[in-house]
């Protein structure tokens, strides 16, 4: 019989939004050293992205959460598990090709210093991959505009297997330019992902750049000097 996190797991693939997400995981993975990255996850919660769109795509993987989230010792047998603080991580300097992160930064109490954490276990050329949810998108300016505007921290519930779902913050485009630069990095990019309501699974994949403010997550790379 299927768990609850099995459960919601099905219904997040065949929604347009995560699968957008997933993707881009699994391509920005595969790029990174022609698919024999030795990769770090921070945040993997139930480990189902860690098992189907980072793991086939690097030769290793280390997947680690503030909690465990999962049954059993491993992801899955290729898999390592580690409990970590993404603030304090317990890996040496220069460790690893790649650090992906989902949706991670919004909930820590300091992202400079869980930039600074990742960079510093990256090695030279290595390749910091995150996604944020856009603090204007579409469902946050609707809200706002029926009066019921988001303030942070802001919880946005419980969820089977996470607890209660709390944000420290969230970012527009302009505040993830001031976060990111303030970190010597060789190179940046950042870009907005799905525009629409993914709750409904409506929303386009695809839209003009000058929309791109309104997507509903940012997703960032930061190749390390």
């Amino acid at each position: 019989m299927e768990s609850m996190i099995q459960q919601i797991e099905k219904q997040l693939e065949s929604n347009i939004y995560h699968q957008l997400c997933r993707k881009d995981i699994a391509k920005v993975v595969a790029s990174i050293k022609n698919r024999k990255g030795k990769i770090l996850e921070i945040g993997c919660g139930s480990g189902e992205i860690a098992k189907k769109y980072i793991r086939p795509y690097c030769e290793f993987l280390i997947a680690t959460d503030i909690v465990k989230r999962f049954e059993g010792s491993k992801i899955a047998d290729d898999i390592p598990f580690q409990i970590e603080d993404a603030l304090h991580l317990s890996f040496d300097d220069k460790t690893f090709d790649g650090v992906i992160s989902r949706d991670v930064i919004e909930h820590v109490m300091d992202d400079e210093l869980f930039i600074a954490e990742s960079l510093r276990v990256l090695k030279k050329g290595g390749v910091l991959f995150f996604t944020t949810p856009n603090r204007f998108r579409l469902t946050a300016i609707i809200r706002y505009l029926c009066g019921r505007p988001i303030r942070f921290p802001h919880s946005y519930g419980s969820g089977p297997g996470l607890g209660e779902v709390v944000h420290i913050r969230e970012y527009s485009l302009g505040d993830l330019r001031r976060l990111l630069k303030k970190f010597n990095v060789k190179s940046i990019e950042i870009y907005g992902v799905y525009l629409g309501i993914p709750h409904c699974n409506i929303g386009l994949a695809r839209f003009p750049k000058f929309l791109s403010r309104f997507a509903y997550s940012w997703h960032f790379t930061m190749v390390k000097r």
